[in-house]
């Protein structure tokens, strides 16, 4: 992967653009056999220009419909999607996508494989084609493909077919980049490795992303904040905030939040005032604006705190302190 220094000189011959991303009042529903189904009501939040929002939630609460919205795939059954104030009702070159799988078409190389994302007005002059040729060795320097522009997807490893999607997905300098589960399918070492990849292209091409991930300590370390979707077909999980703050504190020192009677990090506090109830606050649950600039420590006692919070909202029992209540009965 390319070093930093390398990937700052890059940044010379990229557009730092960044798009301003508002979500008012945005709902989705979907008919069904037994009527009509809705799967994001009330979504109601803004996104910073180069920001990173880090969007986690049970299975089935709108996570990946919310990307496609954005992105022009599929429209609101209520609100408006805007980026810099002009609306989205189709798809839409200021936004960009990449999934969880590739997705690379096998009988082209890596570098064909990015070059399909650049815009279309590349492929209309000598001149455009040549800067299109230019752009995709930018990006596969930028994504550490360099020497692999020639090889197939059958010929790499699933590391390197999600870099070459990456690239492929940066090839319009797209104003938001919308990132739907990027790294779920790697394996734990790869994971890490492309997390920091992200935030050395984000460095050098500072766009707005919206990603959409399971992992909670992904979503702290990469995020600028955290949208907590709630499910609105399912019971609601969030515990009252004097509960979980009782629960946290509960863990002691050996997790090393709250030992000894100390009050919780002034991040978790404002994570925990209590969420309003579903009926009322629609498909978002929690809004938490992580601490601190990245590139964050993975060990860092604040980051702790919120995974445990997040975990909470998520319906997830805090296992050590099940185990130590047990031990203590």
């Amino acid at each position: 992967m390319p070093s930093a220094v390398a990937v700052q000189e890059t940044a010379a011959s990229t557009r730092a653009g960044a798009g301003a991303v508002s979500l008012t009042e945005v709902g989705r529903a979907f008919a069904s056999p037994t009527g009509t189904r809705e799967v994001l009501q009330g979504v109601d939040i803004r996104i910073a220009p180069g920001e990173i929002l880090s969007v986690i939630g049970p299975s089935g609460c709108g996570k990946s419909t919310l990307l496609r919205l954005i992105a022009g795939l599929d429209a609101p059954s209520t609100g408006s999607i805007a980026v810099d104030g002009t609306s989205i009702s189709d798809t839409d070159e200021r936004t960009a996508v990449a999934f969880q799988e590739p997705r690379l078409l096998p009988w082209r190389t890596l570098a064909q494989n990015v070059e399909l994302g650049l815009p279309r007005e590349t492929q209309r002059s000598g001149a455009g084609r040549r800067a299109g040729r230019e752009r995709v060795r930018e990006l596969l320097h930028l994504v550490g493909l360099d020497h692999a522009a020639d090889q197939r997807p059958r010929e790499v490893s699933g590391g390197m077919a999600q870099r070459a999607s990456l690239a492929r997905a940066l090839a319009r300098n797209p104003d938001v980049l919308l990132l739907d589960e990027p790294f779920g399918a790697l394996d734990a070492l790869t994971r890490l490795r492309m997390q920091d990849l992200l935030l050395d292209i984000h460095a050098a091409q500072p766009t707005t992303i919206v990603l959409v991930t399971h992992d909670v300590e992904e979503a702290l370390y990469l995020g600028d904040r955290v949208l907590l979707l709630r499910s609105l077909h399912a019971p609601a999980v969030d515990a009252p905030a004097a509960e979980v703050r009782a629960r946290v504190l509960a863990l002691g020192s050996g997790a090393g939040i709250g030992a000894s009677g100390a009050a919780l990090p002034a991040a978790v506090e404002r994570h925990l005032a209590p969420p309003a109830p579903a009926a009322s606050a629609g498909s978002i649950a929690r809004v938490v604006t992580v601490p601190g600039t990245r590139p964050r420590d993975r060990a860092d006692r604040t980051l702790a705190d919120l995974r445990a919070t997040l975990l909470e909202g998520l319906g997830v029992p805090t296992h050590h302190h099940q185990l130590a209540s047990k031990e203590n009965r």
